[in-house]
């Protein structure tokens, strides 16, 4: 028999949660279909650069007071699919109620749900990791700066900012972008010996 183990099993990650389509209950909760006591339903949309990449029909029936159901409809590679994922509910310390999906592979409760080969199911499932994980610092920089480009200017679903608002987002962009540059021209220097 050779070396000895621990007992514990690593399974590789098979990628980033960023690369998928998602399900996430604070985004239903933006567009009206969390609704305590009633039934919602209606077309979910996925854009990339201002245009559509995906789409679904989700029906959610939360009639039951804590808990409900959500009937996902799409086609994937011309098949058509249908999905129903048990919601569950928490009450809110100052009322309202708190909203999660029971994963239909693992039974676990999660806010967001990823689709890959066609099954939405937790990024635990799908052994999948977030892309911030496995970046540098500069990769940090970088995608702290396109997340303050897209606030502010009003891209990628966020909504375009007014007056003060704006001026304090435009600030944060600027801010990011200057960090980004200077971090990268320390690398540059500390690597290739110049500045670009």
């Amino acid at each position: 028999m050779g070396g000895s183990s621990s007992g514990r099993y690593r399974t590789r990650n098979r990628g980033a949660v960023e690369h998928t389509l998602r399900l996430n209950m604070s985004d239903l909760k933006r567009l009206g279909f969390l609704r305590p006591g009633a039934r919602m339903s209606g077309a979910v949309k996925w854009n990339r650069n201002g245009r559509q990449t995906a789409a679904i029909n989700l029906a959610m029936n939360l009639t039951a007071p804590d808990a409900g159901f959500a009937e996902l409809t799409f086609t994937v590679d011309g098949e058509s699919r249908m999905q129903r994922i048990a919601i569950d509910a928490d009450p809110c310390r100052f009322g309202g109620r708190r909203f999660y999906f029971i994963c239909p592979r693992t039974a676990v409760r999660c806010s967001v749900l990823c689709c890959v080969g066609g099954v939405f199911a937790s990024r635990q499932f799908h052994r999948l990791s977030y892309a911030s994980q496995s970046e540098d610092e500069l990769g940090r920089l970088y995608r702290v700066r396109s997340k303050a480009e897209a606030r502010a200017l009003g891209k990628d679903g966020h909504p375009r900012p007014r007056s003060a608002n704006r001026a304090r987002l435009v600030a944060k962009w600027i801010d990011a972008e200057t960090a980004a540059d200077d971090l990268f021209a320390t690398e540059a220097m500390r690597r290739f010996g110049y500045m670009f």
